[in-house]
């Protein structure tokens, strides 16, 4: 008993040293708004202040590996401060130029460093760790963020460590999530409530490490991440991970961690257009990206290779792939997608036993012949394909479709992101780099800057998108609208918009075959301006849109890519409206929940005064609110000096495209 009470009165005294021997080191953002500071001692612990008030206090920041702690017990030995003041310029983007300016402060503990940098909207760290030797094994890390129970959240909860990132955002506080015992984790992004502003959790340039996941715990919220993969089984159309290690990862000793940043929106609006995914990624490691051709997609899964109007039975054969192709061509669309069956004649669940049928590349239509008579038309095909099968036959597999003449892949069934999924993931678009191949990610993690380093991996699913329409209910407005300021902080989403049998909030009704949407049609319109999608699928049937010249136009030829994206106004879960460019046309798109919205567009933000623009606007029809496919397209002049009016119906929306007037001729106006 007496040496028991003398090794506590030592732990006391130890920790009251180390406390008051702690030094406090400081950052600041370049406009001198934000502040990071780092205090060392027993542990690293992270402050985040907004105009000097306290947003987060006391995070506590870590990493356990069988090398040594990094962040325990830690003495900072020297400090180096920089600045950077430079511009990125993207392969694609919401951009075409992403400013990128912080203030960086380097904290050197010998055997590892902590950089921390201040943007003007959001505080980012990571570590480096400088061990010897070929091995390391990381058996957690500590992000400890302290929050009262009663603290709100917006959470994409996950209900365990298989999982495709593809629930809805749950408003929910610390203390229902701990008390939550559906929920497992919570993947990132995720966003809190601090009163004054919203910050937001995102990571970045996680290469050969999992990804981040958190968790309520018992003073706020604490890191939950996935084991590595002990033992992973076939089982169906999946490998699924049966067993797990007792550490999250194994890599090497000397080493940049990922970025973990923490983005500040004083108004939700700030959440909408956001480049820090981006800025913190690793540079783009490929050389010649000129074969890189973002653009729209003709998509037939959702739609169950339905066509009407045709002397043919519509389905997975060559007769509705040739008109698919035809379509496509007609209507300037550069992509067409063989989804799940092009191999085997079966939809994905059923789907067993098939990698060794792609690797030698007997396929239950005439892929080859298909791709051939598309490349005829100028119509580019992308192959959907399990996980599993290229993870087994990776090289193969590749080599077998780039042979065919295919442009790109759709990888579908991941469902995990520990980290030997992260690595498929990453060794997947550098194989495709290096045969000029684009990489869709399918049934996967959301993405984490992959996609600067890697721009032919063209888009991410990792979102409760269109194809949920099929089978459950949980697709609504407001859902909708949650993701511009939740999903898309993560980069580019393959939501999968265009559904053309829109329904009111009453109206909606389950529907495998012929699949409808929530909302009206001109919110299903707005989504090719606001969800960012390089890759952007077209998800209804050929032959109705056939029906709508208007609408097809407008989806076939809006851009995926953007040189500038400007925030007009928007509430999480409420409406959003965001403004784009492309070239000299400027696009707007808008949407709400089952609310409505009415709002006011000043074109003077973004339209030069002395220039008339043709105003194409796609937007709610009269009775919208009651009959969902109600919708209108009207045209118009516009100058930057007009207000545009825009009434959004319930779960309703509109979208703009404003073009300038190149001169006049005889009386007509040129655009």
């Amino acid at each position: 008993m007496k040496t028991g009470k003398s090794f506590i009165v030592a732990a006391f005294a130890a920790l009251f040293a180390a406390q008051l021997t702690a030094k406090t080191f400081e950052i600041g953002s370049p406009d001198g708004r934000l502040q990071a500071r780092v205090s060392d001692g027993a542990a690293l612990k992270l402050d985040i202040l907004d105009g000097g008030s306290k947003l987060l206090e006391n995070v506590e920041i870590a990493l356990d590996t069988d090398k040594g702690e990094l962040g325990k017990n830690a003495t900072v030995a020297s400090c180096d401060i920089k600045n950077f003041r430079g511009t990125i310029d993207t392969v694609w983007g919401i951009n075409k130029t992403v400013k990128d300016e912080y203030n960086q402060m380097t904290l050197d503990f010998k055997l590892y460093k902590l950089v921390v940098r201040a943007y003007d909207d959001a505080v980012a760290y990571r570590f480096i760790s400088k061990f010897d030797g070929d091995k390391m094994i990381v058996r957690g890390e500590t992000l400890d963020i302290p929050l009262a129970k009663s603290d709100k959240l917006i959470a994409h909860i996950e209900g365990g460590v298989m999982s495709s990132s593809e629930r809805p955002w749950t408003r929910t506080t610390v203390e229902q999530l701990a008390g939550n015992k559906k929920a497992h984790s919570v993947s990132i992004p995720l966003i809190m409530d601090r009163g004054a502003a919203k910050v937001a959790l995102v990571e970045s340039d996680v290469a050969n490490y999992p990804s981040l996941r958190v968790m309520a715990g018992g003073k706020g919220l604490e890191t939950k991440i996935s084991k590595y993969p002990k033992k992973l089984e076939v089982k169906n159309h999946m490998r699924i991970a049966t067993e797990a290690e007792d550490f999250i990862a194994k890599t090497v000793p000397a080493r940049d961690f990922p970025w973990r940043a923490f983005i500040v929106a004083r108004n939700d609006a700030d959440l909408a257009v956001n480049d820090t995914v981006f800025r913190l990624a690793k540079p783009c490691a490929i050389k010649d990206t000129s074969w890189i051709k973002p653009g729209t997609c003709v998509w037939e899964w959702w739609n169950n290779w339905n066509l009407d109007g045709v002397d043919f039975e519509s389905g997975v054969n060559e007769n509705t792939y040739r008109y698919l192709i035809d379509f496509a061509a007609k209507n300037s669309i550069p992509y067409v997608i063989f989804d799940a069956s092009w191999l085997t004649g079966k939809d994905a669940g059923e789907m067993i036993d098939t990698d060794e049928a792609l690797a030698r590349g007997k396929t239950f239509i005439d892929v080859p012949g298909l791709i051939a008579y598309a490349k005829e038309k100028n119509v580019k095909i992308i192959l959907w394909v399990l996980a599993k099968s290229m993870a087994k036959y990776p090289v193969e597999a590749y080599d077998v479709m780039k042979k065919w003449g295919a442009a790109g892949l759709k990888i579908d069934f991941t469902d995990r992101d520990d980290q030997d999924a992260m690595e498929f993931y990453e060794l997947m678009a550098k194989l495709g780099a290096e045969r000029e191949m684009l990489v869709d990610m399918h049934g996967c993690a959301k993405p984490v800057g992959q996609f600067r380093t890697w721009p032919n991996l063209i888009n991410f699913e990792g979102v409760h998108g269109n194809e949920v329409n099929k089978w459950a209910k949980t697709i609504t407005p407001s859902h909708n609208v949650d993701l511009v300021f939740t999903r898309m902080l993560a980069g580019p989403m393959d939501y999968t918009p265009g559904g053309i049998r829109n329904s009111a909030q009453k109206d909606f009704n389950v529907c495998w075959n012929l699949p409808q949407v929530q909302g009206t049609r001109a919110h299903q319109m707005s989504m090719f301006i606001l969800y960012y999608a390089p890759l952007q699928m077209l998800c209804d049937y050929a032959s109705a849109y056939n029906q709508y010249p208007e609408l097809l136009k407008y989806m076939a030829e809006t851009p995926t890519t953007w040189d500038e994206s400007r925030v007009i106004a928007g509430e999480i879960g409420k409406y959003v409206v965001v403004a784009r460019r492309s070239g000299n046309d400027w696009y707007v798109g808008g949407m709400c929940d089952w609310d409505g919205k009415e709002i006011d567009i000043d074109l003077s933000k973004i339209l030069s005064p002395d220039t008339s623009y043709k105003a194409e606007i796609i937007s709610d029809g009269a009775n919208a609110s009651k009959i969902a496919t109600d919708y209108k397209y009207t045209v118009k002049t516009v100058s930057g000096a007009d207000v545009l009016k825009m009434k959004m119906a319930s779960g309703g929306g509109f979208a703009i495209k404003l073009t300038p007037k190149m001169f006049d001729f005889f009386g007509l106006d040129i655009f």
